[in-house]
């Protein structure tokens, strides 16, 4: 587990200059919670968030669905998506909307793609490993999230960042260099925004525990998005190139023994479905 955070840090407090999560997004997602949400109410909430109505048409509309007519309302759009396709949009639109302004930069745009893909790969582990990991939107949620204090600290001190990332150094991990530069490592950051914008109690343990090998005998949502890392490396998902990354033989022995089974894809099949979304999404 990470060690207690120093609230007077310097970086900590430069990360409140982050903007909120966006207060609609927060309301959308409560309202997608709940078995009894309809979708006049939710049309509702999507349509009083300009950029938010236009990006979810944006999406309906593009060749990742290839609906047979073009969606040309919100309620349309959320009727032939369905709640949980919606969740998802809303989810990765709003936190996305948190980094904007730095994603023209090729580097965060690399960190967000690889976020991306994480949540993709998650929510797919967790249709394969036990229902103890979680449902797939929340295993979902905890892969885009996960890297969160990592997006944060580029944000705020993007040349720093990049070049700690181009360090070759061998001997000391990315956390410990970044301990080193800015006092905290992203793991911590991560927890920290996630409890400075009242997200789940389980996706912050995920972005302040995400780093390390899975633990033997132990495979819960922090285990799984552990692998969805892993795996998203192996893919070509990575931000920087990982020193040796593990192979899928030995990423998928990570996964509890009856998993192993039902997760076999071929990497090349799933490279390129997983590059196609996230073409769809930029």
């Amino acid at each position: 587990m990470p060690s207690p955070i120093d609230e007077h840090n310097a970086t900590l407090r430069e990360l409140q200059q982050l903007p909120q999560f966006p207060a609609i997004a927060t309301k959308v997602l409560r309202v997608l919670s709940h078995e009894d949400g309809n979708v006049r109410e939710i049309s509702d909430l999507i349509r009083a968030d300009a950029a938010l109505a236009a990006g979810l048409l944006q999406v309906a509309n593009s060749a990742l669905y290839a609906f047979p007519a073009p969606i040309t309302s919100i309620q349309q759009g959320l009727m032939m998506l369905g709640f949980e396709e919606v969740r998802r949009f809303v989810l990765t639109f709003s936190t996305r909307a948190v980094f904007q302004a730095s994603l023209r930069l090729d580097l965060l745009r690399g960190m967000w793609r690889h976020s991306l893909a994480c949540a993709w790969i998650s929510e797919e582990l967790s249709a394969v490993c036990s229902t103890v990991q979680g449902r797939g939107d929340l295993a979902y949620t905890a892969g885009l999230l996960h890297d969160i204090g990592r997006l944060g600290l580029f944000v705020l001190h993007p040349r720093e960042y990049a070049a700690l990332l181009s360090e070759a150094d061998a001997g000391r991990s990315i956390p410990e260099r970044e301990r080193e530069r800015f006092g905290i490592d992203h793991c911590e950051a991560g927890a920290w925004l996630a409890k400075r914008w009242a997200l789940p109690e389980d996706v912050g343990r995920v972005a302040g525990d995400h780093h390390g090998p899975p633990k033997e005998g132990e495979f819960d949502l922090v285990e799984l998005v552990r692998v969805a890392v892993l795996l998203a490396g192996n893919l070509g998902f990575d931000v920087t190139p990982p020193g040796r990354s593990p192979t899928l033989p030995e990423i998928r022995a990570m996964l509890p023994h009856a998993a192993q089974y039902r997760f076999d894809p071929d990497p090349v099949t799933m490279k390129s479905r997983i590059a196609y979304r996230l073409d769809a999404f930029d």
